[in-house]
């Protein structure tokens, strides 16, 4: 246990000198996406990526994307005093978007930010499967 703690204050102690923060010009990762669409009372998962470049020393410019598949609903409903379910595809896709600036007011340890996003949600009705040639077809 004590070499545990010496272990953890040596690291720690190194903290302040690392500066891994000031070198980023540019960002780039990929996220797992979750979407709830309360009017259809559906959940969707998707992928993403998103993207920041430093465009001048305290403010950089955010963008980001992400995909949500198709997903399959139940539906009950009552034929003749009994009931059963019913397994459909909504074939309904989303693909939604942020863009927007990032501006650093901090300057040591504690390093606040603000943020300003603007986008977009697209939903999309297709029966096609969601493959990369899909993705994009209008």
């Amino acid at each position: 246990m004590k070499r545990l703690a010496f272990l953890l204050f040596l690291v720690g102690s190194f903290v302040p000198l690392a500066s891994a923060q000031d070198g980023e010009h540019v960002q780039v990762g990929v996220f797992a996406d979750y979407f709830r669409l309360s009017q259809t009372d559906n959940n969707f998962g998707g992928v993403g990526a998103s993207v920041s470049f430093q465009a001048f020393r305290e403010i950089k410019l955010e963008g980001e994307m992400s995909y949500d598949f198709n997903q399959t609903f139940t539906e009950g409903f009552t034929d003749t005093g009994t009931g059963s379910i019913t397994f459909a595809r909504t074939n309904l896709r989303t693909l939604h978007g942020e863009f927007g600036p990032r501006v650093n007011i901090g300057h040591h340890a504690i390093q606040p930010f603000v943020t300003l996003k603007g986008g977009f949600v697209d939903f999309r009705i297709d029966s096609a499967p969601a493959t990369p040639g899909t993705l994009s077809a209008a």
